[in-house]
């Protein structure tokens, strides 16, 4: 049994918009943009109290200058990791974003997202459909809290096994059949 889920917190959107106005100081040189992803971003969904985040790059050739400004302040790159489009970014503490305040963060996943890629278009149609319908909201807490008293449940599993939910919902958002199996071979 997996014990890692909270009831939503108002504060993640605090602590996102103060992550948010971080990166984009550190990062104002670059036309980009920071979006709240994930189950935190969702009023009244429980969720692991992990922020994700996406920065969202149209000019591919700064990946490497960017990827050098997120390691000034602490983050420690994790590349692609087979998701095509996708960096990923690990803080090397609490710290992180270190920009000159001894600030302790809240914990987040750093993710910056080619505009055109699947993974950042999977991110935004999801969150996007869960704030425009609170039916599914619920459906998709429900399904979570019993994944996590399944016995012998992994987060490996947890992961997988919510996919096919999210696929569903995508699907309805006219992704192809292509992008589908590439989001669920993603999540496996």
């Amino acid at each position: 049994m997996l014990n890692f889920l909270e009831p939503y917190q108002a504060e993640w959107l605090t602590e996102f918009e103060q992550l948010k106005k971080a990166l984009l100081q550190v990062l104002e040189e670059y036309e980009i943009d920071v979006q709240h992803v994930g189950s935190t971003a969702i009023p009244n969904l429980f969720a692991k109290p992990i922020l994700d985040i996406d920065v969202i790059l149209e000019n591919k050739s700064l990946i490497g200058e960017i990827t050098s400004k997120l390691e000034l302040i602490g983050y420690k790159s994790r590349g692609e990791q087979g998701i095509p489009g996708r960096f990923a970014f690990r803080q090397e503490s609490k710290k992180t974003p270190n920009i000159g305040k001894s600030k302790i963060w809240q914990e987040h996943h750093l993710y910056v997202c080619y505009s055109d890629s699947l993974a950042l278009k999977n991110h935004l149609l999801f969150r996007d459909a869960l704030l425009k319908n609170q039916k599914l909201v619920q459906e998709y807490s429900q399904l979570k809290l019993k994944l996590t008293k399944e016995p012998g449940m992994t987060r490996e599993d947890y992961t997988r096994k919510k996919t096919d939910f999210i696929l569903s919902v995508l699907s309805s958002f006219g992704l192809d059949e292509t992008e589908l199996n590439e989001i669920k071979r993603a999540n496996l």
